[in-house]
Formats: C-alpha cells, structure tokens, sequence
C-alpha cells in the first residue's frame, strides 16, 4: 500500500483547557470494597468467619459508595 506524500498531523480539534475538566472528588469506598473482596477470598482458603466478614465490609462500602454525594458540575455561560 502506498503512503500518500502530503500527509500532515492531524490539527483543529478542540483546545480543552485544565480548568474545563471536572473531576469527582476523592472516596474510600472503592479501596474498602476492594478490601472486602480480598478479604472474602481470603476466607475462602482460611476459615468461613472471613468470608462472613468480608461479605459484610462488602456490602457496607458498596451502599457506602452508591449513596457517596455526587459531584455538580458548575453551570458555564455559553457565548
């Protein structure tokens, strides 16, 4: 296949700037969930009071995380 011999980089898409990206604030939940699951498999080779554990701490950093306040994203002007 032949390579055409006018090729130029790809320019013109939008310009985004720092402070247009809106990011989540930080959690726990996500490394306490992760924390359960190791613990629960965990259990699995150690002894079911782990597994009961793990299900537990589970659960609690799921709803944890579900029911975490949102993130706004503040309204801009549009010109």
């Amino acid at each position: 296949m032949a390579e055409p011999s006018n090729t130029q980089p790809a320019t013109g898409g939008p310009t985004i700037r720092p402070e247009d990206i809106h990011m989540p604030p930080s959690s726990y939940w996500p490394i306490v969930l992760a924390l359960g699951i190791t613990i629960i498999l965990f259990g699995f080779a150690a002894s079911f009071p782990f597994v009961i554990f793990g299900v537990l701490l589970s659960l609690i950093a799921a709803i944890g995380w579900v029911t975490e306040p949102g993130y706004e994203p503040i309204e801009h002007e549009h010109h």
